[in-house]
């Protein structure tokens, strides 16, 4: 497996390689952007498509028996492998010029996930999380990744996207709950929020209403550099939901009791 995992990473890096170079070429230009949803305003654009469609060629092509799990488009298979991939995780901010959305690769075996990569091309940063290890490129340079040591929620910096897309009201207030327990909270962050904490400068991220693509990624980064990445009822977050990102347990108890704190009766 050991050999296995060394092929899949540099495989992961190639196929963000050509995701970076469509993505940064689409950035900060006029788009033509449609929602997907009736209901909200889901963007996507032709950089989200066109990534999508040049990642699964290349699996395809490589891997013609893996199965795709996409954002915009997927393929299935019958086999242990799965890819999950988020083209452009934070389109919204992509779509304003913001430099905080980034790419999400990942490959689960059996439904563990196995690697995760989370590239940030407009910052020119780049996140990787596999078999107990867990670093980042900036600018090309490579150093570990390790979680703050802070344990008091009273310390704690809580990051999120927006509490205002959280699935129903009564997450909004949870996540409120939690924001008047920190130090400090901040909005707006996408995926980027996961490697900050990761790289030890937030403490806490809470959202709700991710789909697998969101977060699988994520996982690996998180967990091998120390920190605990589940959701609100403390399970795995290969499905997505709600979820609580930590540097400790300490942190992570004490964040999920209060957002499932239920409202006396």
């Amino acid at each position: 497996m050991s050999t296995d995992i060394d092929k899949f990473v540099k495989f992961a890096n190639k196929l963000a390689d050509e995701a970076r170079k469509i993505s940064l070429f689409y950035f900060k230009k006029k788009l033509n952007i449609k929602s997907k949803s009736k209901t909200k305003f889901d963007p996507v654009t032709i950089a989200d498509l066109t990534v999508q469609k040049k990642i699964n060629n290349f699996i395809k092509y490589k891997y013609p028996y893996h199965s795709i799990l996409g954002e915009e488009l997927g393929i299935e298979n019958k086999s242990d492998f799965e890819w999950c991939i988020d083209p452009i995780d934070g389109t919204k901010s992509y779509i304003q010029g913001v430099p905080l959305w980034g790419t999400l690769i990942s490959l689960s075996k059996k439904d563990e996930i196995i690697l995760g990569l989370a590239d940030i091309p407009a910052l020119d940063e780049r996140y990787i999380g596999f078999k107990k290890t867990a670093y980042k490129f900036v600018n090309g340079k490579k150093s570990l990744l390790k979680v703050k040591k802070n344990k008091k929620l009273k310390n704690a910096i809580l990051n999120t996207t927006s509490p205002y897309v959280f699935t129903v009201k009564s997450d909004q207030n949870a996540f409120e709950r939690l924001s008047k327990k920190a130090k400090s909270t901040r909005l707006g962050g996408d995926c980027y929020s996961y490697c900050l904490l990761a790289d030890g400068h937030v403490d806490i991220v809470v959202e709700s209403g991710l789909s697998p693509w969101d977060i699988r990624a994520l996982e690996p980064i998180i967990k091998n550099a120390g920190g605990i990445l589940k959701t609100w009822d403390n399970k795995k977050v290969l499905n997505g939901g709600k979820i609580i990102a930590c540097t400790n347990k300490f942190l992570f108890d004490d964040a999920r009791k209060i957002l499932n704190k239920k409202k006396p009766s």
